[in-house]
C-alpha cells in the first residue's frame, strides 16, 4: 500500500491553535484534547488514503485545482498532493465551502 508523506502548512497549524483555543474557551481542555486528536487522526490517515479522495470544484476554486478535503465533523481539512506528498492547507469550517 503506497504511503504519503505529510506536510503541515503554517496556516493550518494556526488553524488548529484557533480552533483548540476557541473549544477550550467554550468548554473544557479535555474536550479541546480529544477533539484535536480526532484531526490528528484523520490527518494521518490522510497518509495511506489521500489519493483516493475525490476533488470538490468548490474547494478548488477556492484552494487551486489540485485542493481536496475530508471532514472531521465540522470541520473541513484542505489539502492537495503532490508527488509522493499530502499538503494540509487549512482546517476551516466546513459551513465555508458548501
Amino acid at each position: 500500500m503506497k504511503k504519503f508523506k505529510l506536510r503541515i502548512s503554517k496556516r493550518a497549524y494556526a488553524d488548529i491553535a484557533g480552533l483548540a483555543y476557541f473549544i477550550e474557551d467554550l468548554s473544557s481542555a479535555g474536550a479541546s484534547d480529544k477533539y484535536m486528536q480526532g484531526i490528528d487522526d484523520v490527518i494521518e490517515k490522510l497518509s495511506y488514503y489521500a489519493g483516493s479522495v475525490g476533488k470538490n470544484e468548490y474547494v478548488q476554486k477556492m484552494f487551486g485545482e489540485k485542493a481536496r478535503h475530508i471532514t472531521y465533523k465540522k470541520m473541513a481539512i484542505i489539502f492537495s498532493i503532490k508527488n509522493e506528498t499530502v499538503f494540509i492547507k487549512r482546517i476551516i469550517a466546513c459551513s465555508l465551502i458548501h
